[in-house]
């Protein structure tokens, strides 16, 4: 009787030890299943994401024109195509003057010469001059943009007057570009961080940081157009331009 009495009682703790364990084990199962479970809720939500682009658009006045004028002289003998010529630019350099351009807004180049000979009955060109053309450039650059732009339209007026003249399109140029660009990338990350919040909000959820950022190409364009290159417009034909950029930002969301 005694010795099953003594076996009972060691089989009673090892039991008891045996249940220990088990529950320790349990236990220790569980924990390290929360725990596993909050770090891949964690890690789940740290890679939540939303990806958005903002645009932002700045108009600005263009405060550089070029204006490029050619007049030419023709004549039978290189003297008196340098005689037309020379009447011609005297005209030019007046009308330049009288529209208000500066005498350091205006500059000339090289005068250019072409010389056109006769052909023979199969097209061949001969040693006969039939004729002689002189052409002499000019550039106009100033900050008085609204001024050329006025006066490109009225110099082939000189026409009437037998004078050949030929006046270039007009380019227009905007230097504050750089400063701009650096507003305009601010104001289209606020605009794409808007953007998400509206999305996220909709979706019971809230942004976070932002987590990426890529830049597109700054485009310079006509008011209201909506060209766009790979490279980047950069219109000259307007004194008034668009500059524009889109960015595309990822934010975190939780």
């Amino acid at each position: 009787m005694a010795e099953y009495r003594i076996k009972l009682m060691a089989f009673n703790s090892a039991a008891v030890i045996t249940l220990g364990i088990v529950a320790s084990i349990v236990t220790s199962t569980v924990v390290a299943s929360k725990a596993y479970s909050s770090k891949f809720e964690n890690a789940e939500k740290a890679q939540q994401s939303i990806i958005v682009k903002g645009k932002s658009t700045k108009r600005v006045q263009s405060d550089r024109g070029k204006w490029w004028i050619t007049v030419k002289g023709t004549g039978k003998t290189i003297q008196t195509a340098h005689e037309t010529l020379a009447n011609g630019m005297e005209r030019v350099d007046e009308f330049l003057t009288e529209s208000g351009f500066l005498s350091n807004e205006i500059s000339r180049g090289a005068i250019s010469t072409t010389v056109f000979y006769d052909r023979d009955e199969e097209g061949n060109k001969t040693r006969d001059v039939i004729e002689y053309e002189l052409a002499q450039h000019y550039t106009v650059s100033t900050s008085d943009v609204e001024k050329i732009a006025s006066t490109a339209g009225s110099v082939t007026d000189l026409l009437k007057d037998g004078i050949f003249v030929i006046g270039g399109t007009p380019s227009y140029t905007y230097s504050g570009v750089s400063d701009v660009k650096v507003e305009i990338l601010a104001d289209a990350a606020k605009n794409a961080r808007v953007r998400a919040e509206e999305v996220t909000m909709k979706a019971g959820g809230s942004v976070t940081e932002i987590k990426d950022i890529r830049q597109g190409v700054i485009q310079i364009t006509p008011p209201n157009s909506t060209r766009v290159t790979s490279y980047g417009v950069n219109d000259t034909s307007t004194i008034m331009k668009d500059v524009s950029v889109v960015v595309t930002v990822e934010f975190g969301i939780d």
